[in-house]
C-alpha cells in the first residue's frame, strides 16, 4: 500500500513538474516569436555562420575525396 501511494505522489510531482517546464517553454518561445531582434540574431548568429561554414567544408572535403578515388581509379 505504501508503495503505491509513493508511486502515485512521485507520477503526480512529474506530471506537475512536466506542466511547469511546457509553461515555462511556452512563454520563452512566444517571446522569442515576439521579438524581431531576438529572431534574427538566431538566425544570424556565430553558431549559425559556423554550421554554414562547416557545411561548405564538408562539402569540399567530400569533393576531394571523390576526386582522389577518381585518380586512384585510372592508375
Amino acid at each position: 500500500m505504501l508503495l503505491i501511494t509513493a508511486n502515485t505522489l512521485r507520477q503526480q510531482l512529474t506530471n506537475t513538474e512536466v506542466r511547469r517546464l511546457e509553461k515555462n517553454v511556452k512563454e520563452v518561445l512566444e517571446d522569442f516569436g515576439e521579438d524581431t531582434e531576438k529572431k534574427v540574431h538566431l538566425i544570424t548568429g556565430r553558431r549559425v555562420q559556423l554550421a554554414e561554414d562547416l557545411k561548405k567544408v564538408r562539402e569540399i572535403q567530400e569533393k576531394l575525396e571523390a576526386f582522389i578515388e577518381a585518380l586512384h581509379k585510372e592508375k
